[in-house]
């Protein structure tokens, strides 16, 4: 009999084409003084409020590029790289009434590892406008055969990407941020988006909270998704501040030991984590036993290229503890801080190696 092919995708972002109008954090953090967040919200801003022409079309050429190296490698399930975003939260907050843009909040974020000033929140956050997320999806969708998969912050992680002036109430501040999430979602469904992602990383810093109502937020944002609809939670340990940066304080991944149990009885079909940065004690997957795990082994922080011998070696330990129907496998998260041929070696060498398991 035949083996059952075990798929592959990436998680989000990507490198930009140097044409796009916008740049987004990992262009910044590819830069002298690493990752300026500041600098990059402000220009995006002003970028929304002044620009004078339609830049579809920039957008709709670097989403077909991306796809198209995606496809020759062999990924399986896409992504279209967020290029329209500066980045994967505040794009979607942007979108929102009750976020302030312009007068930012100095803050401590991603458990202190990292400080900036943010975007507040001023109002009650609400949904009023037009829905985006169909709209990218489906220009993304046209241009390939195979499915795009499509991602989404999660509440908790849009909590600690803004400064919370308005609320002081996290749990009801989750439920409002899960209902704007949900509106996307359910006209993605509509769109016929069959993949849908929503990236939580600070579920693996903030674990008291992931529990006490961090899975109530993500089980909103999918309330009334079909059956039919593959629903991912992503959750790594975080980026770094640069790309090989040897002190930038990740995520203790022993945190996803912690969530594991809740994780599983999620009425949710993948959970996606990071496994080659800090490699997991693979018992984990057994605790898991409920979805598939999407299972990452390239090292997105890191600008050395990993060996199709080392992933495949890793791989064929990860199967003796999950079997290959619930096995995908992935990067550890986005490939925004690597340069393009960086990501494009990294992804031949997965494929490569998946492909001789």
């Amino acid at each position: 009999m035949a083996k059952i092919k075990i798929p592959t995708t990436t998680i989000g972002s990507f490198p930009k084409p140097d044409y796009l109008p916008i740049r987004d954090w990992f262009d910044s953090a590819r830069g002298e003084d690493g990752m300026n967040t500041e600098k990059i919200t402000l220009e995006f801003t002003n970028y929304k409020q002044n620009r004078a022409e339609n830049h579809e079309e920039l957008f709709l050429k670097a989403a077909k590029e991306i796809l198209t190296i995606q496809d020759n490698i062999g990924i399986d399930i896409l992504t279209d790289g967020e290029v329209r975003r500066e980045n994967y939260v505040h794009y979607h907050c942007r979108h929102l009434e009750g976020f302030d843009f312009e007068n930012l909040e100095q803050k401590v974020l991603r458990g202190g590892a990292y400080q900036s000033k943010l975007p507040s929140i001023r109002d009650r956050i609400r949904h009023v406008g037009d829905c985006y997320a169909s709209h990218d999806f489906l220009s993304s969708q046209s241009m390939t055969k195979k499915a795009v998969k499509f991602t989404l912050p999660g509440p908790l992680t849009i909590m600690d990407t803004s400064a919370d002036c308005f609320y002081d109430d996290r749990n009801k501040l989750n439920i409002d941020l899960a209902q704007t999430l949900n509106r996307e979602i359910l006209e993605l469904v509509q769109s016929g988006c069959k993949y849908i992602q929503i990236d939580e990383p600070l579920f693996a810093r903030q674990v008291d909270d992931a529990l006490s109502f961090g899975i109530e937020g993500i089980e909103r944002c999918f309330h009334n998704v079909p059956n039919d609809i593959t629903k991912i939670i992503h959750i790594c340990c975080g980026y770094t501040d640069r790309l090989d940066d040897e002190e930038y304080i990740k995520a203790d991944p022993q945190s996803y030991f912690a969530l594991a149990g809740d994780l599983n009885l999620m009425k949710i079909d993948q959970i996606s984590i990071e496994d080659c940065h800090f490699k997991n004690d693979l018992s984990l997957l057994q605790k898991l036993d409920n979805k598939t795990v999407i299972f990452g082994v390239l090292n997105v922080t890191k600008s050395r290229i990993e060996s199709t011998e080392e992933i495949q070696l890793r791989l064929s330990e990860v199967l003796k503890y999950i079997d290959r129907e619930r096995l995908v496998v992935s990067p550890d998260c986005g490939l925004g801080l690597l340069d393009i041929s960086q990501a494009k070696k990294k992804l031949h060498a997965m494929c490569s190696a998946v492909k001789n398991l």
